[in-house]
């Protein structure tokens, strides 16, 4: 048992390097989903749907934040600042001359609307990077493997509370040898673990399939990674940051009412909608996010069969003082009930 502890213990304990790695892999998937997928499909979307022409070159367009604002030079740029235009507008034959202003100057094309692509697609592209690095570190493994190492050690303690249940006092060849019956165990068979060991049939299933990646390699290990978050999901995510998720949903609900209350007052200009789309984003990631914790987390009935088979168990748990008190409250009433008997 001992060096299951100590194997668990080192499982929980992340180095700096793995961190570090988690982090940059994070970056750069963020990096490219912005680059890759939001940047061409939101232009696609402006190009088609708007019928504007995206102007993100570099040049300069004229534009009027209000009516009774004068109009002002906005510099466009690949990712900071976009520029939605008519596209009908001041197109010239070849080899024509540019119009003119009053000053003599080329005349600048007018921006309908401006956009700012790495605050509305800030919340979009974190999180997705976020998810993405998280899939691929549990492929990987070593110093790259961080969730892979979560998996593991979640793998490790389920398999150390059922060996347990059975020797007691164990050692790690008893926990391989569990392991390996849970694996090569039938329906019929894993359906009498489960009552022997007194947990859901539900939660045992979902641990041998985690043991199942866990022993395979490759193309088969890839296949399987969805048993394995699904059942860290199931027995460490979600009970332990269900209430963390839905805090954060209520803090972007309040940001959104606020953003949009801004923009109700007209402090927000229309004709630039980044702040607006940034905070819809914001929202819909959070909220997606607990849609995937409810998901993978207990339904009512496994959490009801859960709490009946771990009734007696848990009955056994009291701590000494609650013991006592129980103890002082049934022997009065035995002792009030004899009395009335007496008498």
């Amino acid at each position: 048992m001992a060096t299951t502890r100590s194997k668990v213990v080192e499982l929980s304990e992340h180095t700096p390097l793995q961190v570090i790695m988690f982090g940059m892999l994070s970056v750069i998937c963020a990096i490219g989903l912005f680059t890759m997928v939001a940047v061409p499909t939101v232009e696609s979307f402006f190009t088609a749907f708007l019928r504007s022409e995206v102007v993100r070159d570099g040049s300069s367009v004229s534009y009027r934040i209000a009516e009774n604002r004068e109009d002002e030079i906005v510099v466009t740029s690949t990712y900071t600042r976009w520029a939605l235009v008519d596209p009908n507008e001041l197109r010239l034959p070849a080899g024509s001359s540019p119009q003119l202003d009053a000053t003599g100057k080329p005349k600048l094309r007018h921006a309908e609307y401006v956009f700012s692509p790495i605050i509305a697609f800030a919340p979009l592209v974190i999180v997705g990077g976020f998810v993405l690095a998280a899939l691929l570190t549990t492929v990987v493994g070593g110093a790259a493997g961080l969730v892979r190492q979560k998996l593991e050690r979640e793998i490790l303690t389920a398999l150390d509370r059922l060996a347990m249940a059975r020797y007691g006092e164990h050692t790690q060849q008893e926990i391989t040898s569990l392991a390996r019956e849970i694996v090569s165990a039938n329906l019929r068979s894993l359906h009498d673990l489960a009552d022997r060991f007194a947990i859901p049939f539900s939660q045992l299933e979902l641990l041998r399939n985690a043991i199942q990646w866990r022993d395979s390699n490759g193309a088969l290990r890839l296949w399987r990674t969805h048993d394995a978050v699904k059942f860290y999901m199931r027995e460490y995510f979600t009970d332990r940051y269900s209430n963390v998720i839905l805090g954060l949903v209520y803090m972007g609900a309040a940001v959104l009412i606020i953003v949009i209350g801004i923009r109700g007052l007209k402090f927000l200009p229309a004709t630039d909608p980044s702040v607006v789309l940034g905070a819809l984003g914001l929202e819909f990631m959070l909220l997606v996010t607990y849609a995937v914790v409810l998901m993978y987390g207990r339904t009512d009935e496994d959490a009801s069969e859960h709490v009946r088979e771990s009734g007696p168990v848990s009955a056994t748990q009291l701590d000494s003082d609650t013991e006592h008190l129980l103890r002082a409250f049934l022997g009065v009433q035995r002792s009030s009930t004899s009395d009335g008997d007496r008498s």
